[in-house]
């Protein structure tokens, strides 16, 4: 499993990013720990001939929704130092601290994204 490891930028959701089209995501869970909001999963390079090359990152925001509106509590990526050939999947997981993670039990996300900068 790919741990969180923030990239060097520490901004989510840019748009001065190369996104990777031919991935898939799947298998997504989300837990919470004594501190933290954590999702994990499984992405897939689903190309038949395009190798990922490092580094290259994965990132999402975390939102909850009260009173009928949606709120940002934040986002996370972390940096893949491997390269991901052809049909070859990787396990991952994001993790962001908070102070009350019951706050949040409920919570979502959005904008999960491969990338290359």
């Amino acid at each position: 499993m790919i741990g969180c490891e923030n990239s060097t930028s520490g901004i989510t959701g840019s748009e001065n990013v190369d996104v990777i089209e031919h991935v898939n995501f799947s298998n997504i869970e989300k837990s919470l720990t004594e501190n933290s909001l954590i999702v994990a999963g499984v992405l897939t390079n689903s190309s038949s001939s395009i190798t990922i090359s490092p580094p290259w990152f994965i990132e999402c925001q975390f939102y909850y929704q009260n009173s009928g509106n949606t709120f940002l509590i934040g986002g996370e990526n972390t940096t893949i130092n491997n390269s991901l050939s052809p049909g070859v999947s990787v396990e991952w997981s994001l993790s962001y601290n908070v102070d009350n993670p019951g706050q949040y039990e409920n919570f979502t996300i959005n904008d999960l994204r491969a990338y290359k900068n």
